[in-house]
């Protein structure tokens, strides 16, 4: 039941060599990395299509026993680090689906219900959610698509041709556009809308540039799957959502047999899965997500209560962020003190709440309020970046004579 026997036999052959000849290509070495996973516990060979689980980003959906008419879709655990990036898979994964045929597309679409598309029988399944097995299948050769897909995916919110379901063949390297509609049972219908437009290299993995990614422009960016060519590739986009063929720059190459393509959504990095060649996961980081802004600690309250310190805009690399001072004493000098790791030292009638690297000396504004515009830079060091910040202000309310805010922990992604 395989696809590409001459293929699978040559990555065979070449194993030892494949699994370390993935290169970025510039410019994206320079700001993206990559790390090889290994294969998923549990999950039978060939690997198929990849995507997070909705809702639970603790859990991974990948494709089992592709191509084959036992093929099904596993769930597993993913470890992540302090900074929310996967490092590894945490058991044995377990079916949650049978999904015949399942190929390189697995993603969902409207009201959560998991697609995914087959080889070499071109079709599109339907599993609502809850189910273990297809609701719905739709042939894809009744609208035209050449035989056998492939993969697919929705165009996300703000890409142009957002909410259309692009279908794309393998042996054709064609992608078409379709409009979707319910069907009344949960689950839904397509309509032509546009193509089919012709790319390249045996499409597996068809996802969107996610906006704040390091060097792509935001809302502009196809990323694909290259099966034949071992590549991941960028394009761009015309009006309709779909790739402009002669746009096309590699991402990563040396990728063999590379398959399936999502996006974490904790931090943004992409993942591929490889139809055989290790079948394992290789994930790419860089990609844009924003991180986050939270508070903790204690301030020390003065002669507003306690300032107020919060993070605003994007905490994502290549984007700008900014500190916001409230509610602090009118006019009052202070000072930003900014470090790296958190800390809990009694400090006059409250507590420091850093272990301070650097500080930044200000004058509140009028209102009691100050704002520092951060630009974050591209480099790789600051991927999973954690700041720690916390202000003081000379304040004649506080206790001694001081006031502070309490603590603002910001996560750069």
């Amino acid at each position: 039941m395989t696809r590409h026997p001459l293929t699978l036999a040559a990555g065979t052959l070449l194993l030892a060599s494949t699994l370390t000849a993935q290169q970025l290509q510039p410019p994206y070495d320079t700001v993206y990395s990559w790390t090889d996973l290994g294969s998923v516990p549990g999950v039978p060979t060939n690997y198929g299509g990849i995507v997070f689980k909705a809702g639970d980003p603790s859990k991974l959906l990948i494709g089992g026993n592709a191509n084959g008419s036992g093929a099904a879709i596993y769930e597993v655990d993913v470890v992540r680090d302090a900074s929310g990036f996967v490092t590894g898979f945490s058991g044995t994964a377990t079916m949650v689906a049978t999904a015949p045929r399942i190929d390189g597309g697995l993603f969902y679409g409207p009201g959560n219900v998991l697609c995914f598309t087959t080889y070499s029988d071109n079709r599109l399944g339907q599993i609502k959610p809850g189910s273990s097995s297809p609701d719905k299948w739709i042939t894809l050769s009744s609208f035209g698509v050449l035989s056998s897909t492939g993969t697919g995916n929705f165009v996300p919110a703000n890409f142009p041709g957002a909410g259309q379901l692009k279908v794309v063949s393998y042996n054709f390297s064609a992608v078409y556009g379709f409009t979707v509609t319910p069907d009344g049972n949960g689950t839904f219908d397509l309509t032509a809308a546009n193509g089919p437009v012709t790319i390249q290299g045996g499409p597996e993995g068809y996802l969107y540039a996610p906006p704040g990614s390091a060097l792509i422009p935001d809302y502009t960016t196809v990323i694909v799957s290259e099966y034949s060519a071992g590549t991941v590739a960028l394009y761009d986009l015309d009006q309709a959502g779909n790739p402009i063929p002669n746009t096309r720059r590699p991402l990563l190459t040396g990728l063999s047999q590379t398959e399936g393509a999502c996006t974490d959504p904790v931090t943004g990095d992409l993942f591929f899965s490889t139809f055989g060649a290790g079948n394992r996961v290789v994930r790419v980081t860089g990609f844009g997500v924003c991180g986050s802004f939270v508070n903790y600690g204690n301030g020390i309250p003065g002669t507003n209560g306690v300032p107020t310190i919060t993070g605003s805009g994007c905490a994502g690399r290549g984007n700008l962020m900014a500190i916001d001072i409230q509610n602090g004493p009118a006019g009052a000098s202070g000072l930003l003190a900014v470090g790296f790791t958190p800390n809990s030292i009694p400090f006059l009638n409250g507590q420091l709440l850093i272990d301070v690297t650097n500080s930044y000396f200000h004058i509140l504004d009028g209102t009691g309020a100050w704002n520092l515009p951060l630009f974050l830079p591209l480099d790789p060091v600051f991927n999973g970046l954690n700041i720690y910040s916390q202000s003081f202000y000379l304040d004649n309310g506080g206790a001694f004579g001081v006031s502070a805010t309490n603590g603002l922990h910001t996560l750069v992604r």
